[in-house]
């Protein structure tokens, strides 16, 4: 019992077989007749380097195929981080509420917050930045990182500025802004400011 062919192993098949009939056909003057002692090898050359191109394109085909599944599911998984607010405003008081979850559980006090303004990040999404002030040891401030980095909602650390702290402790002053992201859907005012320019 024959084995089926794939549709792969078939297009390259036929590519072949495409070089060999364009190949017999330079050679018995069927395509230029007459011209016979003209002919040189560098038709069949560019058919063969063709041919040669197409082929390990067609193999390269699956690899390509499992890159933009795999960066499609990766996308997938991103936008399912992203905040849950319907408005710009809505989510700045959500950032403002993960910030402080990430900052308790850090075991750091927040000293001060400030919403910064939304704007387009890209065609597809929109960043919404949060400025958060506080004083904590330096070790914190390395597992502040992190955790902002394995949160819940897809976060990024867009600005952080470390100075000594005023009081007598060994500790840091920092001011650092976090952004987390909605679609852009939900920020319509936005896209038709970027629009009117």
């Amino acid at each position: 019992m024959a084995a089926a062919i794939s549709s792969r192993d078939r297009r390259a098949l036929m590519l072949l077989g495409g070089g060999v009939v364009l190949f017999a056909l330079l050679q018995f003057d069927v395509i230029l007749p007459g011209g016979g002692g003209a002919i040189t090898a560098a038709p069949v050359a560019a058919v063969e380097e063709q041919l040669l191109t197409a082929q390990v394109a067609a193999r390269q085909r699956p690899l390509t195929d499992a890159e933009l599944k795999a960066a499609q599911a990766t996308l997938e998984n991103a936008e399912k981080r992203l905040l849950a607010s319907e408005t710009a405003a809505l989510a700045s008081a959500e950032m403002r509420e993960i910030a402080g979850k990430i900052l308790e559980a850090e075991g750091i006090k927040m000293d001060a917050s400030q919403f910064g303004r939304a704007a387009l990040e890209g065609e597809h999404y929109t960043q919404i930045p949060l400025v958060v002030r506080f004083n904590c040891a330096i070790e914190q401030v390395v597992n502040l990182m992190a955790a902002i980095g394995n949160a819940g909602p897809l976060l990024t650390t867009r600005q952080i500025r470390i100075s000594p702290s005023k009081s007598e402790a060994k500790t840091v002053a920092v001011q650092i802004t976090v952004a987390g992201y909605l679609p852009v859907s939900r920020t319509p005012e936005l896209v038709k400011k970027k629009e009117s320019r």
